[in-house]
């Protein structure tokens, strides 16, 4: 289950990115913190999850229509789905340097490296039945 990115200023709005740590720390502890959907198990996706929603059939964003539709100013996770054709930290640190995770890239679709300190956008998943 993936939490649908709004643009209603809320946490779950498009335009919030994170450092690393507060991804986890702001993010994902809010949203458990408030039982959103109902549930307290939100998480970072890990690279794989993060790069299964891929869409390469499209661009800025590449993603499934699923996860940008209606996005336009004011929307809620009701009317729209939203995502920035730009990075989302995935929760997998990179195995020959932990100050590093994996980045995958909504613009054209690829997939990155980068510091833990730099700022990216976070979409929350659960593994739910």
């Amino acid at each position: 289950m993936w939490e649908k990115l709004t643009d209603d200023g809320s946490i779950h709005a498009w335009h919030h990115f994170y450092i690393w740590d507060n991804a986890f720390a702001v993010k994902i502890a809010t949203l458990n913190s408030g039982s959103f959907a109902g549930y307290n198990d939100w998480r970072v996706p890990n690279y794989k999850e993060l790069n299964s929603i891929l869409n390469l059939e499209n661009s800025f964003p590449a993603v499934a229509p699923a996860f940008h539709t209606g996005c336009i100013p004011g929307c809620n996770g009701i009317a729209c789905a939203c995502t920035q054709p730009s990075g989302y930290w995935s929760s997998t640190s990179f195995a020959f340097n932990p100050t590093l995770a994996w980045i995958v890239y909504f613009n054209v679709g690829s997939v990155d490296l980068s510091g833990k300190s730099s700022v990216f956008y976070v979409r929350a998943v659960r593994s739910g039945s």
